[in-house]
């Protein structure tokens, strides 16, 4: 997390009818109050960055009145990104506020793309369903198609004691995420878990080779040993061991999603590190269903990674 250097905080000031609320909720809080902790650790950059969603008929109304209207919504959206610049001055912390008018993920995206940032922070919105947390939220369209990494915090976890959970498919692009993850558990001082799913794809194959039972049971017994040979390898590449709780390590029967989804109810995790990869080279499509299954209905909050060879589908004009 070092190279955190320039972070981009979302800031949603929609509240009921309001385009620019002062009072933030929950999520909002949460996400600001981590942003600042990881400036503060890694002597980074922030930037409170908020769109207003008008749509087109309210815009000319509001600008009907000689635009006098639009300028106070501005205005205000302005003041509340002016106070969390001053918040982020008490701490020793370089700060600047920006507002637009469009779709926030689009325009989010547009200014990742514009100056290059590191990472992006939001909270999630919904504080009902977990089911709809995620899904259809600026969160999981920033998830599929924003190029840097994006944190999505969840509100009010147990930041004293944190469990980090790192999904592994023993890929290349799993062992940066673990790395990345690494850094980030040697800030928490958390307990790092690292988690293989074994898909039972194959396994199903097998079971058409006339093999008998005892064969089968030998076959999945050195897939097991083979994968938690290769999560070691990984583990060996990285600084783990000066980490206060280390890192244990689990390889599980099942699909990913499920066993995901199992392994942060199992370990209490407040924060899943995961790699998303584009699918079959079309942009903005995270790899099979996998994390699209997964990804609306996780109770934590998560930091997903996208591939150096990422294809962001969203374009400056």
């Amino acid at each position: 997390m070092q190279g955190f250097g320039k972070i981009l905080v979302g800031v949603d000031l929609s509240h009921a009818d309001r385009f620019a609320a002062s009072e933030l909720n929950p999520p909002m809080q949460e996400a600001i109050k981590r942003a600042l902790w990881l400036a503060g650790q890694v002597s980074g950059e922030l930037t409170f960055f908020s769109v207003l969603e008008i749509s087109p008929q309210a815009e000319k109304l509001l600008e009907a009145d000689t635009g006098q209207a639009l300028k106070t919504v501005i205005d205000e959206a302005d003041r509340v990104l002016d106070e969390l610049v001053g918040r982020a001055a008490e701490q020793g912390l370089k700060a600047k506020r920006k507002v637009v008018i469009g779709k926030d993920w689009v325009e989010i995206i547009r200014e990742v793309l514009r100056e290059q940032y590191d990472l992006v922070v939001v909270g999630t919105r919904d504080l009902g369903s977990v089911s709809r947390m995620l899904f259809g939220s600026t969160g999981m369209k920033l998830l599929r198609k924003c190029p840097c990494p994006v944190w999505i915090t969840r509100p009010d976890p147990n930041w004293d004691d944190v469990n980090m959970l790192v999904a592994s498919d023993l890929s290349e692009m799993s062992q940066t995420v673990l790395q990345l993850a690494i850094d980030g558990a040697q800030m928490f001082d958390a307990k790092v878990h690292l988690l293989h799913a074994a898909e039972s794809d194959f396994d199903q194959c097998m079971l058409n080779t006339g093999l008998s039972a005892e064969q089968l049971k030998a076959f999945r017994t050195d897939k097991r040993t083979k994968a938690e040979q290769d999560l070691q390898q990984q583990l060996a590449q990285t600084d783990y061991r000066t980490l206060t709780f280390g890192v244990q390590t689990h390889v599980i029967d099942g699909p990913a999603d499920v066993v995901i989804r199992q392994a942060i109810e199992e370990f209490g995790i407040d924060l899943l590190v995961m790699g998303t990869v584009a699918r079959g080279g079309i942009p903005g499509i995270l790899v099979g269903n996998t994390a699209e299954r997964l990804l609306p209905e996780v109770n934590c909050s998560i930091l997903a990674v996208k591939p150096p060879d990422f294809e962001c589908p969203i374009k400056l004009d």
